[in-house]
């Protein structure tokens, strides 16, 4: 397996700061992004802390540990559980953060397959060869749980106005994390992204300029920020690409 990773993060056009935070090491084997919330410092924290436990958790594994699948997904569940605890730790001692959390989406590669994790909802899609993109994570919105169960419908005026609020978040007292396991196809781009570009650019529209720009992922990733950025930019934007070959 040989892995390329490039990504990029901007505040946008409306924010005075940027909230995200992110990881990327070919090494390591990982790519994180997180979407802070709670304001200017709480949210930054939050997403900082975040990706700080999970990578260093996935950075200390041992050469031998990446062959064995079921250690992986342990180190990974237990790195995002170890991110909300520091999280609400911090917000303990610190009253000024006491609302703070953030998102996460998160990839581990193996020699032959990936594990993902997912809180929130931030996101993670599969590019294949062929151009063609699937959602890989689910989001833990009040809104995608709703369109999920048939009671709203994602063009109505209410889907927007409860965009924002998040069912699942590091950062509450209870949390659940989503964790998958996908073989690895030769060609596959993994795409992981705070809604502040999925929000403005469509799928079909992130596998179109992926795949415009062939090897070069992090032109890729210069090119959707500015796509969200035209389009308003209202959030902070972080983008992140892997491709497998």
């Amino acid at each position: 397996m040989i892995l390329d990773m490039a990504a990029l993060t901007h505040k946008g056009l409306v924010r005075d700061h940027n909230e995200d935070s992110l990881y990327f090491n070919v090494r390591d084997r990982v790519m994180i992004v997180c979407d802070g919330m709670g304001g200017h410092t709480g949210g930054h924290i939050a997403s900082e802390l975040a990706v700080q436990v999970v990578a260093n958790a996935l950075r200390n594994l041992k050469i031998k540990d990446w062959h064995n699948e079921d250690r992986v997904i342990e180190t990974m569940k237990n790195a995002v559980f170890g991110a909300n605890d520091h999280i609400l730790s911090r917000a303990r001692i610190d009253t000024s953060l006491f609302d703070m959390g953030t998102t996460i989406v998160a990839l581990a590669f193996m020699d032959d397959r990936v594990i993902t994790a997912n809180v929130g909802d931030s996101r993670i899609y599969r590019i294949d060869s062929q151009g063609a993109i699937e959602q890989v994570s689910e989001d833990h919105s009040l809104v995608a749980e709703r369109i999920r169960a048939g009671e709203l419908d994602p063009n109505a005026p209410e889907a927007k106005m409860l965009s924002n609020i998040l069912t699942r978040a590091l950062g509450m007292d209870r949390v659940t994390v989503d964790i998958s396991v996908e073989g690895l196809v030769s060609g596959d781009t993994y795409l992981l992204c705070s809604d502040g570009l999925s929000d403005l650019i469509q799928p079909h529209e992130m596998a179109h300029e992926v795949r415009e720009h062939g090897d070069d992922l992090q032109a890729a990733c210069v090119r959707l920020i500015d796509l969200a950025n035209q389009r308003g930019g209202h959030d902070n934007i972080t983008v992140a690409l892997s491709r497998v070959s």
